[in-house]
């Protein structure tokens, strides 16, 4: 009966954290982020092992690994009252003090007549000298890896009860912050906390959002590996906005965020990769003034999709293929993402191209003369090739000397005799063989099919007036046409 008691009175003394004597000779004092190994003898034996720190709100991270015998530990403050206790692992921030812990059996009985194990103890002291390529010590946010935007990190869980702690500060309020995790071999997840520590989300996989200007921490952990797994590597990346970025002009990264998008010049087609099913790739457009946006996603090896959105942010519409709006003038970011890739694809290429009003130059007025090969550009005298003419009471134009002296971009399909105007973010294709015309993706009708004379193709001079967005005067006494 006595036994009973005494047993339930030690348990009432454990639960309520009573002080405990221990002499200076008994505990061993353990570094930062080091690793210390011994063995439990008996079913009675402890361990005591301390350390300080000298910043409040500091992590303290404990953890025992390795455990070839049931045992868990116990954490005291500089008052010997107890904290906490566990039979894994312990993360908490603390006031600067000094600190035991306790390790010792756990119901062993006559299963076990010793038991060895590993106890790591990270804490700030004031400096850290991380390992170049695990990057440890890390398991405190203090002690974290700084990140450069965009640039990715391997590193590796070394076991079960591993933390890996990153940081980075960003000083763009309302900026983008992108964090991938990414060529797992074991399961892994991340969270990201504040600078108060606060967890604000976790993922498998990728977390995205817009944060105030400040501090981060990512914390990179196993998940669910039981027994199956006892160590894993893994890719981490975090992309942030920055006032000032330098852009590789192959790859076009670091291009996670809107505020690090790299500029999409009208008409000049962007190759470029996905590196992983995680990957986002911004790029940025600005419309000087209102007018039509052609965005058009091609040759990709995986499946691959794009998003537009606008100055605020807010997502306007998304596309596997292309897409076609009229638009105010403003800036706009374009975000090409992976497509349930799944396990299928580990990589994906793909080509961009958008067409917009990006130039607000000043259009000299053009005059041309029917049956006359002279032309007049802001009163400057040219000779064209092939003088405009009368066919079917339509009254015919050279297309690419009127649509190159308008600003627009003129290029020849031989092989399928297809011709292709852009202006404006206006894209308008037309054949030789057909009177329908295809202006941003509709189907239109000329009156009369266009020609070609001499290697120079004519159009209907309505079509510069209806699909230019021209205006066009006719001078019947003199037979001059002027555009403007």
């Amino acid at each position: 009966m006595k036994k009973h008691f005494f047993s339930f009175l030690s348990a009432i003394i454990i639960l309520i954290g009573l002080s405990v004597n221990v002499e200076a000779a008994d505990y061993v004092y353990l570094e930062p982020g080091s690793n210390y190994s011994d063995t439990l003898t008996s079913s009675k034996d402890v361990h005591w092992y301390t350390f300080n720190t000298t910043e409040d709100n500091s992590d303290i991270r404990v953890y025992l690994s390795n455990t070839t015998a049931p045992m868990y530990f116990e954490i005291y403050n500089s008052d010997m009252k107890r904290i906490d206790y566990s039979l894994t692992s312990y993360l908490s921030s603390l006031k600067a003090d000094t600190y035991y812990i306790k390790v010792y059996p756990s119901g062993w009985g006559n299963s076990y007549s010793k038991g060895t194990y590993e106890i790591v103890t990270t804490y700030w002291n004031g400096q850290v000298n991380h390992d170049t390529t695990t990057h440890e010590p890390n398991d405190t946010r203090e002690m974290a890896f700084n990140l450069t935007s965009g640039k990715k990190e391997s590193s590796l869980i070394s076991n079960a009860l591993d933390y890996d702690f990153y940081k980075f500060t960003t000083n763009i309020d309302n900026g983008d912050v992108y964090v991938y995790l990414s060529n797992t071999t074991a399961p892994a997840y991340f969270s990201i906390y504040d600078s108060n520590k606060k967890r604000l989300d976790y993922s498998l996989t990728s977390y995205f959002a817009k944060l105030k200007a400040g501090t981060y921490y990512i914390q990179v952990h196993s998940t669910s590996w039981s027994n199956v797994y006892t160590l894993g590597t893994y890719d981490i990346k975090a992309t942030y906005s920055t006032p000032t970025v330098k852009q590789d002009t192959t790859t076009f990264e670091p291009n996670d965020t809107r505020e690090n998008a790299f500029p999409l010049k009208s008409g000049v087609s962007l190759a470029s990769t996905l590196e992983n099913k995680s990957d986002y790739d911004y790029y940025e457009i600005n419309l000087t003034k209102a007018g039509n946006i052609n965005v058009g996603l091609t040759n990709t090896t995986a499946p691959t999709y794009f998003a537009i959105y606008d100055s605020n942010k807010s997502r306007l519409d998304y596309s596997l293929t292309s897409f076609s709006r009229q638009l105010a003038a403003g800036k706009y970011y374009i975000l090409v993402h992976s497509n349930n890739w799944a396990n299928q694809y580990s990589k994906g290429n793909y080509t961009l191209t958008a067409s917009y009003p990006n130039v607000d130059k000043k259009i000299e007025p053009i005059t041309l003369y029917l049956n006359s090969k002279k032309a007049l550009i802001n009163g400057k005298s040219k000779t064209l090739a092939v003088a405009p003419f009368t066919k079917q009471e339509t009254t015919l134009v050279p297309l690419r000397f009127v649509s190159e002296e308008l600003g627009a971009k003129v290029q020849w399909d031989s092989q399928n005799g297809r011709i292709t105007v852009l202006l404006d973010g206006t894209k308008i294709v037309l054949t030789t063989t057909s009177h329908y015309v295809e202006v941003n993706g509709y189907s239109k009708r000329l009156q009369v099919k266009p020609e070609i004379i001499n290697g120079t193709t004519f159009v209907p001079l309505r079509f510069v007036s209806e699909e230019l967005g021209k205006s066009v005067q006719w001078n019947a006494k003199n037979g001059s046409i002027t555009i403007k």
